[in-house]
């Protein structure tokens, strides 16, 4: 075959190649445009997947952050309603309390738990009355059998005592004093005046002394509002008083037991250390809604202010211009940079410990770690009670000071599975670890501050009952008559009404 006629043979092949490869060139221009376009696209999505993996890392850190908002939103509910409706504690609280507790600790927890009073049949008895107390006499005799008549013999006398009061219907006459005083006046022809054997008040009938010192005692120590105190001396002594003469009765008192209450203060300052607290005392138009008190460490007296902000000038105001005590207090703000020596309470911390670890909202880890650390400051609070009871020695005391610092720098160490109230309490622990030990650097400084707390107690339940002042001079009164008062009943004098007079008479 020539070359001209394999030409010609191929020449249908060669175009039908050709037509192949223009197709398969368009075919190709096509997938490069795909190409093109899938590459645009995936590095559309590439980029959109960056973004969605950012949101998710944000969104990751919103429910993590929402989670531990939800937590202590819970708990705070928790605390809220156990102040609202009361916490009822049941035999589930306790194992729940133990549970993730080793066994040692949980032993030493029941231990821990109110004890029997084990009381004797004598505390179920009245004792006898002094002789000084009998007021009437009644003799029983006997000398026949009362049944056949028959002559008794080996005679003897049983004594018995009946307490009573005296006849509730006749009470108000023998409770009621009422005096007419009948004062000689006349006229002095050389002074040109008249003249009175006593002085004439401007009102026909007045208050005498006797209930205007009862009135203060019914109001303050016995907690009673007006209304009451109106009723129950209408009901016993026939007495009828207005809200007004309550009030006239409260403020000349206080005025006349301001000097008691300054020698008070003057006392609690001299003490080695001085007890610190606040809590709410609702004054309408006053200072503010707050009661502070201040107690020393030595004896039972306090001394109030009412109706105050809770700012630190009140705290300062208490302490004096010489700072020559231990404060003790809670960790508020206040008392921060207020003392040269302080003493923080460890009881708050323990009884924040202890709730957490009693909570129903915290999860089932959370709850563990809480309890863990609350066995772990409970312990230690035991053992630095068990040293303060012995007998002072400031070298031993000083070592266990240095030993407790370092147990609690390490029962503050912050974890990762802490709820976000623990590590406020823990951070809390760090920094201000020193100020939980003063107690350790001279005797006399208890590890708590329960005494301001039990003082603050008669305030407020007398606010449940008064719901406060309604003027800032009525809270300044209550400040006065609270101080004195109280702390003249704390002592438990043999009677209240004659300490009460020499007060008056100071």
């Amino acid at each position: 075959m020539t070359f001209e006629e394999e030409a010609l043979r191929s020449r249908p092949e060669l175009r039908r190649l050709r037509q192949e490869n223009a197709r398969l060139s368009r075919s190709n221009d096509l997938l490069r445009k795909k190409v093109l376009l899938l590459e645009q696209e995936n590095h559309k999505l590439v980029e959109k997947n960056r973004i969605l993996e950012k949101k998710q890392e944000i969104l990751l850190e919103t429910v993590a952050l929402q989670g531990k908002q939800i937590e202590n939103l819970n708990l705070m509910v928790e605390e809220l309603r156990g102040m609202v409706f009361r916490k009822k504690k049941t035999k589930d609280d306790d194992k729940d309390a133990t549970k993730g507790v080793d066994s040692s600790q949980s032993e030493s927890a029941q231990t821990s738990k109110r004890k029997n009073a084990n009381r004797s049949k004598e505390s179920y008895r009245r004792a006898a009355p002094a002789d000084d107390d009998i007021t009437n006499t009644i003799t029983y005799p006997v000398t026949n059998c009362s049944d056949c008549g028959t002559l008794l013999t080996r005679l003897r006398q049983i004594v018995r005592y009946v307490e009573d009061l005296a006849s509730l219907t006749e009470l108000s006459k023998l409770f009621k004093n009422t005096e007419k005083h009948i004062i000689g006046n006349g006229y002095c022809p050389k002074c040109k005046k008249r003249k009175s054997a006593k002085d004439i008040s401007p009102q026909v009938s007045i208050l005498g002394e006797n209930i205007k010192q009862f009135v203060c005692y019914l109001n303050i120590v016995m907690r009673l509002s007006f209304e009451q105190i109106k009723s129950f001396l209408s009901d016993t002594a026939g007495f009828h008083l207005s809200d007004g003469e309550i009030t006239a009765c409260l403020d000349e008192q206080a005025a006349k037991l301001t000097p008691e209450k300054d020698r008070l203060l003057q006392k609690i300052r001299g003490a080695p250390g001085s007890h610190y607290d606040e809590t709410g005392w609702n004054t309408r138009g006053g200072k503010g809604n707050y009661a502070w008190i201040q107690r020393a460490t030595e004896g039972v007296e306090a001394v109030f202010l009412l109706g105050r902000s809770r700012g630190k000038g009140n705290a300062e105001e208490l302490q004096g211009e010489i700072d020559n005590q231990v404060g003790i207090s809670d960790d508020y703000g206040a008392y921060t940079n207020m003392f040269k020596e302080h003493q923080l309470c460890m009881a708050h911390p323990n009884r924040k410990l202890r709730d957490l670890t009693e909570s129903k909202t915290l999860a089932g880890t959370s709850r563990a770690v809480c309890a863990k650390t609350y066995s772990a400051f409970r312990i230690l609070y035991a053992d630095l009670e068990k040293t303060l009871s012995t007998a002072y020695e400031r070298d031993i005391w000083l070592a266990k000071r240095d030993e407790y610092i370092k147990q609690i720098k390490e029962i503050a160490v912050v974890t990762e599975n802490d709820p976000q109230k623990l590590k406020a309490i823990k951070e809390g622990l760090e920094r201000n670890v020193e100020k939980y030990f003063t107690c350790l650097t001279k005797p006399g400084i208890p590890a708590d501050n329960n005494k301001a707390e039990r003082g603050l107690r008669h305030i407020v339940l007398k606010r449940k009952i008064s719901y406060g002042s309604k003027s800032q001079k009525g809270a300044d009164t209550m400040s006065i008559l609270c101080s004195t008062l109280l702390s003249a009943w704390w002592n438990k004098p043999n009677n209240f009404f004659a300490a009460y007079n020499q007060m008056l008479a100071v």
